[in-house]
């Protein structure tokens, strides 16, 4: 029977070939070894093909994957349907998180059942993949984990690097930037051992966005491509290193060189996201450049058409955004606002479809981990009474030991009761503020939206009111504008995205900057003009640390004078905060008050302290230390 399955398979893929043309057609082979290969020649194909055309055509690698699981079913090999899961996986990772998650499992299964470990380690790093998009970051570095050890048992380095550059991009999203970068720096070492050009690109890539100076990071990113260069199917790496070649120059023409190096490029591979990018940004280099002809044709030529041709509302917010800031130039405030509510629209939409895909991903690990329960309950059932008669033989042995360990255990327990409840106040308060930074990103988002449509449609009504004086109108035009412009940079400030794009100094001055603006207070600021090298994680909490102190001054010092200090002293960072407001009791107030609660909280986290010293109508100060702990250097 499995011959006439093997001779019914090739007949079938000989007639499904015929609506393929870029899937040969085989020839008649008379030979018995050359015929049992075939099936699987094919099948490792359309594996091919899947993986080429999983960005570029998703629907036409959909059908070639369930092509080759039909193929692997007339087979009847596990390792075959072991290659078909995967296929038809890696075809539903776009769009279809949930099914893509069913079948790489499926192909899991299968790999461990027949111990194909070379199939095991891809299956686990796109599972992986599917983890972090789900933001299960835990999960996903368990898996990655794993991989590199059983990718290192049959020296799989090509494997073993992309997973290190993945891990990378998982301590990104969760903000551990020198593990991130300590992981690059491993998936580089490993690649350039064994001459993997593309994986030595990216990692190359990855690093370069550490490098503050322009020069170095824009040196690094050509190094990457010459890399990259050497590999095929290679076309999504160099478009995304043209397009961050781009954002680091401040001269339009020469942005504008690596924009349409990563458009034609994008064009030429049938890349849309990266084609949106390119677009974007071309469009804002335009507008420094006052062309704002060519700035507006980026747009509504071909990025915003193919956004709406692939749905891709993601995008479609931020090219209306584009656009709208386009109209604005031009002085066309009436359509630059139809643009705002159009990328509002888009976004919410987005939101929408990213939750549904988010909750049909977490449904369906759930429900494998449902399953997987149920099949492990019915085994310890079945163990436990196989074993009953052993285990109260072996429970009568070992009392009189337990009774005199029991003191020892009830000591190790207490002492690992306290250890957890000092890391669990810890992790807490750490989520605590990681969900302040989120709310505050949104925040930031909303208001960032909400004022350019408050704006321009104030700024819109004004331009159609008759003054009596030109000059007055412009006057009252450009104050509003101002005032947009000031509420943005806020936004841009309370977003952490935002925060990490400026230096040290320009935090805390254009922050003093608007509080003094804004409210009226007299704010003396002492900062040195240089400073080390800071972390990320130590920049933002000093940066949210100042920002509370100043809220609670405007609170309740507002007529007084504030005095700020930061110095660099023996490898700490302090800050040294006074005011001459009214002053309150710190012991009683501190249990009360979220924000006295909230600097203590960051300050702990980064292993600071923190010392107040008040009394009604004495005013308050404060002494703030925090460890400066240098960033992770990479060797060159």
């Amino acid at each position: 029977m499995k011959p006439l399955r093997l001779i019914i398979g090739i007949i079938l893929f000989i007639c499904l070939t015929g609506f393929y043309p870029a899937i040969p057609a085989f020839a008649v082979v008379p030979e018995v070894n050359k015929e049992i290969s075939l099936p699987r020649d094919s099948l490792n194909h359309l594996d091919s093909l899947v993986y080429n055309n999983r960005v570029s055509n998703n629907p036409l690698a959909i059908q070639y994957a369930k092509k080759a699981l039909t193929i692997a079913r007339l087979m009847n090999s596990d390792e075959a349907l072991v290659i078909a899961y995967k296929s038809i996986g890696i075809a539903y990772l776009l769009d279809q998180k949930d099914s893509s998650y069913f079948y790489f499992n499926m192909a899991l299964k299968l790999a461990e059942k027949g111990h194909f470990l070379n199939w095991k380690i891809h299956i686990l790093y796109n599972l992986a993949i599917l983890h972090k998009a789900s933001y299960n970051y835990e999960a996903a570095i368990t898996l990655l984990d794993s991989l590199i050890r059983l990718a290192e048992t049959v020296r799989n380095y090509q494997v073993i690097s992309n997973a290190y550059n993945t891990l990378g991009n998982v301590n990104i999203d969760i903000h551990k930037y020198a593990e991130a970068r300590r992981m690059y720096d491993s998936a580089l070492s490993i690649a350039s051992k064994h001459s993997l050009y593309k994986q030595m690109g990216v990692a190359i890539s990855n690093l370069a966005r550490f490098q503050e100076n322009t020069r170095k990071s824009i040196s690094l990113q050509k190094e990457a491509l010459n890399y990259l260069e050497k590999e095929k199917g290679t076309e999504e790496e160099i478009a995304n290193i043209f397009i961050n070649m781009g954002n680091r120059y401040k001269n339009p023409d020469s942005a504008l060189f690596y924009y349409k190096s990563a458009l034609n490029l994008a064009l030429k591979a049938n890349l849309p996201i990266l084609l949106f990018g390119a677009c974007n940004n071309m469009a804002y280099s335009y507008l420094d450049k006052k062309d704002i002809q060519m700035a507006e044709s980026c747009l509504k030529d071909k990025a915003i058409p193919d956004a709406i041709k692939l749905q891709d509302n993601d995008w479609l917010s931020s090219l209306y955004d584009t656009y709208a800031d386009v109209c604005v130039a031009k002085g066309d405030y009436k359509k630059a606002l139809e643009m705002q509510k159009k990328s509002l629209k888009s976004r919410i939409a987005d939101n929408q479809q990213k939750a549904s895909e988010q909750v049909r991903l977490l449904a369906a690990q759930l429900d494998l981990k449902n399953k997987e329960l149920i099949i492990q309950n019915e085994e310890k059932k079945l163990i436990i009474q196989q074993n009953r008669l052993e285990r109260v033989e072996f429970w009568l042995t070992i009392s009189v030991l337990l009774v005199i360990a029991s003191i020892f255990v009830i000591f190790g327990l207490r002492q690992l009761n306290r250890v957890k409840l000092h890391k669990a106040q810890n992790e807490s308060a750490r989520r605590l503020i990681e969900m302040e930074e989120s709310e505050k990103g949104r925040t930031a988002r909303e208001l960032h939206d909400l004022t350019g449509q408050l704006v321009l449609g104030i700024s819109g009504t004004i331009e159609n009111i008759d003054f009596p004086e030109q000059e007055i109108k412009d006057q009252i035009r450009d104050k509003i504008n101002d005032l947009g412009s000031s509420i943005r940079r806020i936004s841009h400030r309370m977003n952490r995205a935002m925060i990490e794009h400026f230096t040290f100094s320009e935090l805390i001055n254009g922050m003093v900057n608007d509080v003094k603006k804004l409210s009226g207070m007299s704010v003396q600021l002492e900062i040195p003009e240089v400073f080390p090298d800071l972390p990320n994680e130590l920049v933002l909490h000093f940066y949210r640390i100042t920002q509370e102190l100043l809220t609670n001054a405007s609170k309740y010092a507002r007529d007084s004078v504030i005095k700020i200090r930061i110095i660099t002293e023996n490898d700490k960072l302090a800050l040294y905060y006074s005011d001459d407001g009214p002053g309150f009791f710190p012991d009683e107030k501190r249990k009360s008050s979220m924000g006295l609660m909230n600097i203590f909280e960051r300050v702990k986290l980064i292993n600071g302290k923190a010392f107040v010293k008040s009394a009604p109508g004495k005013g308050t100060s404060w002494e703030i230390f925090f460890p400066i702990v240098k960033k992770y250097v990479v060797n060159n």
